[in-house]
């Protein structure tokens, strides 16, 4: 009788088991992906390389407006009145006088006084053609003001294409490592249920006691729920790199590869001499320096004169471009302007105190990006090194465990061991294939972050980019000089072109075989 109560006691948990382990329903669209074609949609699609797209639009836009305001200036100011009054009334007397004779005598010798109307409407058109000649050094400093604003955004482009690249790789060897879990949880299931067959049928046979299928049932229950939340993780790791890549979040990602562990050789110091002259943001930082110097020096324009040459012109009269009234007027002058402001009750030397004080900001925080630099080289390859300890730990661990449950499932079918042993011995065997699982990704994601710490270029080389500068080359210069892609990310006036206007992904060369600074070992 008791058998019979615990067949149908176990029936449920088996048809639970069978039900939990059941693959998900596939998405509406399903599509195959490996590492590379995931950094590749990610950098065509993800919304802060679009954004940085137009950071750098508006700086290019800015330094052409700077540039421009050097130049000619023609300026055109026109006025048109409805006019009336007692003054304008003397206007028509002036006019009767014209003829020697009084409003009575006109209409004596029969002249029509409408001859002589009021005037109605007054106009006035005036141009203005001007060219600076000496602004103090005002123009100069905007231009180089907003020349190294351009530069940083490029480099800030650079930036977030690397971060982009960063994140993706982190979420598809998350995506990974779940999808290992999960294989793990469902081995650790297959393993109890035999373990479970043999418990029952010993329990039938009166070998063992109803206690040794119960705790396997919850056992088996645990590992079930084990699984579960692995599969949801893995599903939720699926949909954020599906945003990151810019697919929709329910498209169901069948990823390539495996995780890879492959030996870093790399020293931290060479690491890190390679990042400071390679991190963009590095490098846009020592740009902001360099327009905290060019407000400076515009700011101190404020002391010295402002010299234009300018050319005038102006009509007024009743009609559009006719000095036909009395009064009336038609003039036009050239010559040089100049405007110095002698003395400002020292709002000119506040301000240049002001801009003084946020370039001794832009320096602090220009060291303070080193210092993040040289943090960020530290923690990422700490990590990485005690990752690559952990895979040789937990590889060692996960022999040693497979090991021991295999002699606690011989020992406990000769009787000479216990249920609740072979259970633990199950239970670390898991947890040692997790942790090994862990080990490798730990590895891949701190290498990753190790590269994007190290500034590895996507698209452009961000220390070859400041050589081009250096040397005097402009922005669309330096982009082609220092480009890892073959792409045309901007056309031949230098507009950025958009995903709308072109295919931006890297058409011939992977965007995991950007150039590296040192050469890859082999996997082991």
């Amino acid at each position: 009788m008791l058998r019979v109560v615990t067949r149908k006691l176990l029936m449920p948990c088996i048809m639970l088991s069978t039900f939990l382990i059941m693959p998900p329903l596939e998405s509406a669209e399903t599509r195959f992906l490996n590492l590379d074609e995931a950094v590749s949609l990610a950098l065509e699609n993800n919304r802060l390389i679009e954004q940085r797209i137009e950071d750098r639009e508006a700086a290019r836009w800015n330094l052409s407006a700077v540039r421009r305001s050097a130049g000619l200036r023609l300026s055109w100011s026109m006025s048109a009145n409805r006019i009336g009054g007692r003054y304008y009334h003397g206007w028509r007397n002036q006019r009767y006088q014209l003829y020697g004779l009084s409003p009575e005598e006109l209409k004596a010798n029969h002249v029509k006084v409408e001859r002589f109307p009021l005037y109605q409407s007054s106009n006035s058109n005036s141009l203005t053609l001007s060219f600076p000649l000496y602004t103090g050094g005002q123009l100069e400093n905007q231009r180089e003001h907003a020349r190294y604003g351009l530069n940083a955004a490029d480099l800030n482009l650079e930036d977030a294409r690397q971060q982009v690249k960063w994140r993706t790789a982190q979420a598809y060897y998350q995506a990974l490592n779940y999808r290992d879990t999960i294989e793990v949880r469902q081995e650790a299931i297959n393993l109890l249920n035999e373990h479970l067959r043999n418990v029952q049928i010993q329990f039938e046979v009166g070998t063992v006691a109803l206690a040794d299928v119960l705790a396997t049932n919850v056992q088996l229950a645990n590992s079930q729920q084990a699984y579960n939340s692995a599969q949801g993780n893995y599903e939720n790791a699926l949909a954020t790199l599906n945003n990151l890549i810019g697919l929709p979040a329910d498209t169901n990602l069948i990823l390539a590869g495996e995780q890879k562990y492959s030996a870093y050789t790399k020293s931290e110091e060479d690491c890190l001499n390679y990042a400071l002259s390679h991190r963009p943001d590095g490098i846009s930082a020592m740009y902001a320096v360099k327009q905290a110097e060019a407000a400076v020096g515009s700011s101190k324009a404020g002391f010295r004169p402002n010299i234009s040459a300018v050319v005038q012109g102006s009509i007024t009269g009743e009609g559009a471009f006719k000095a036909d009234q009395v009064g009336g007027q038609e003039r036009w002058s050239a010559g040089i302007q100049l405007s110095w402001n002698i003395f400002d009750n020292n709002v000119t030397s506040a301000q240049v105190q002001q801009a003084k004080a946020q370039k001794r900001k832009a320096e602090s925080v220009a060291r303070q990006q080193i210092e993040q630099i040289q943090l960020e080289i530290r923690q990422a390859y700490t990590n990485l090194k005690s990752a690559e300890k952990n895979i040789a730990v937990t590889h060692g661990a996960v022999k040693q465990a497979e090991e021991q449950f295999l002699i606690a499932q011989v020992r406990y079918e000769e009787g000479v061991d216990t249920n609740l042993n072979v259970m633990d011995a199950q239970e670390k065997l898991t947890e040692a294939r997790i942790n090994y699982s862990a080990a490798i990704f730990n590895f891949n994601t701190s290498k990753a972050q190790l590269e994007k710490a190290m500034g590895i270029p996507t698209n452009i080389d961000a220390a070859i980019y400041a050589q081009s500068v250096e040397a005097g080359k402009n922005a669309n210069e330096a982009l082609k000089d220092s480009a890892q892609v073959p792409l045309k990310i901007f056309d031949d006036k230098g507009k950025i072109k958009r995903r709308s206007d072109q295919d931006i992904r890297p058409t011939e060369k992977s965007s995991n075989d950007t150039v590296e600074p040192f050469a890859e070992e082999k996997e082991s």
